[in-house]
């Protein structure tokens, strides 16, 4: 019986207890799992730049700025897309209206590595704002104009 025990202590002593696994075979089948998410506000007043004539009348959104809040909101949060890029701070978004109303162009400002994928998704959420400006005027002439919305953004990262 003693040489039964010693030679099942002797067999099993060199055995290994465990298995060996290479990091590479635990990282292959761990998949990290988590969601991005941006969110914003537009608490900021729309700021006008100024105009240099008698009389300004300042560019205004068709229904007033709260419309233009609410649309640019809700178009965001249709649009951008959360999962590609991640945003921290204030940005300023400078819009350009022409002197029919139309909104010609916009910048984006600071800009930041790789934001060319925020400007894009923007400029979708600029194109689905339908209605017109009523434009900026001197003297009852219409002109050019430059407006300024800041946007405070902020990307949470979370776990699942």
């Amino acid at each position: 019986m003693k040489n039964i025990f010693l030679l099942l202590i002797f067999a099993f002593g060199f055995t290994s207890a465990q298995n060996l696994i290479e990091d590479s075979e635990i990282s292959e089948n761990v998949k990290e799992f988590g969601r991005i998410s941006v969110s914003f506000d537009l608490n900021n007043a729309a700021e006008f730049y100024r105009l240099k004539c008698e009389n300004p009348i300042y560019a205004q959104f068709s229904g007033g700025e709260n419309v233009f809040k609410e649309s640019l909101f809700k178009n965001m949060k249709s649009y951008l897309d959360s999962g590609v890029y991640s945003v921290n701070g204030i940005f300023e978004l400078i819009m350009f209206v022409d002197k029919e109303g139309k909104l010609q162009n916009f910048i984006l400002k600071p800009e930041v590595p790789n934001s060319n994928l925020l400007y894009r998704d923007l400029e979708l959420v600029m194109k689905k704002i339908y209605p017109t400006w009523i434009p900026a005027s001197c003297s009852g002439v219409p002109v050019d104009s430059k407006i300024r919305q800041k946007i405070n953004f902020r990307t949470d990262n979370f776990d699942i």
